[in-house]
């Protein structure tokens, strides 16, 4: 899941990313990479731009910029290349009509006041997932990833998520469009769908969610005259952090330390210089 939002151009000492941006939406990435290489941090406000919206509170927007600078390194680390990753966040500034307007400097104070953290676990950076708005608990991921390599994504409680006025969502399919039967064969414990079956194939839930452009792979199947209803609860397939539920607590007063520590809690605060990154 990525958050589709405006490009972020504030800070005097951001000023050159200006034509760098530009750069990279009209002409390429490549182009822009031989103009200008800023540094790993230089890029964080502009991962942190489509990733979250930046009406959340900063404290939100800060535990984000510790997961975008831990996915990067690890990418990175990977042998990824970043003009590779640099060309997806320009597709994605593409995708919204209104990349070119000026937001607020949040992002670069989120980036700059977290510098150089990220999460790890026993020293190694792993994926740090993120979504929207949970369906009230966020779910194991050697459960949804099916591989206990991702063990220690713990499933959390995030029942704040339940007040969002975007958790419940209904999508409509004719059912001329669907399977003549179409059941639910297993739920997690946070109650994402597993696997279903559709008639006599086994499919596995997220895939399906994903696949029917459902908003969740927590949902109910109801047949509604002509068309199969499905209620989806939360956004996004809730592994890891909610955004949602991230902002509500830093509206209470969490720092994004504390935010992190509820998501995240079998993960370690580190510092990349300090395990040599």
């Amino acid at each position: 899941m990525k958050r589709k939002a405006g490009i972020w151009f504030s800070g005097i000492g951001f000023l050159w990313m200006i034509p760098y941006i530009f750069t990279i939406v009209m002409n390429g990435i490549d182009t822009a990479i031989l103009n200008r290489s800023p540094d790993v941090e230089d890029y964080l406000p502009i991962a942190l731009s489509v990733q979250i919206p930046e009406d959340y509170k900063l404290e939100a927007i800060e535990a984000q910029a510790v997961i975008a600078r831990t996915n990067l390194y690890r990418r990175l680390q990977e042998k990824e290349k970043i003009t590779e990753i640099l060309g997806e966040w320009a597709e994605d500034l593409k995708e919204n009509p209104g990349w070119w307007k000026i937001p607020d400097s949040v992002y670069e104070k989120a980036a700059e006041e977290t510098e150089g953290k990220i999460l790890t676990v026993g020293g190694e950076l792993k994926l740090v997932p993120y979504h929207e708005i949970s369906s009230g608990q966020t779910r194991d991921g050697a459960t949804a990833f099916h591989d206990e390599e991702y063990s220690y994504l713990k499933s959390v409680d995030s029942s704040i998520d339940k007040e969002s006025p975007s958790y419940l969502n209904s999508t409509y399919i004719s059912v001329q469009q669907m399977p003549s039967q179409l059941n639910i064969e297993e739920r997690e414990e946070s109650g994402y769908v597993v696997s279903l079956t559709a008639d006599d194939n086994l499919l596995e839930g997220e895939s399906f969610a994903q696949g029917m452009g459902l908003s969740s792979s927590d949902f109910t199947i109801q047949k509604i005259g002509e068309e199969i209803r499905f209620l989806c609860r939360g956004r996004g397939h809730g592994v890891g952090f909610s955004q949602y539920g991230g902002n509500a607590l830093a509206r209470e007063g969490s720092t994004w330390e504390e935010i992190l520590e509820i998501y995240f809690p079998a993960m370690e605060q580190s510092d990349y210089i300090e395990l040599g990154i």
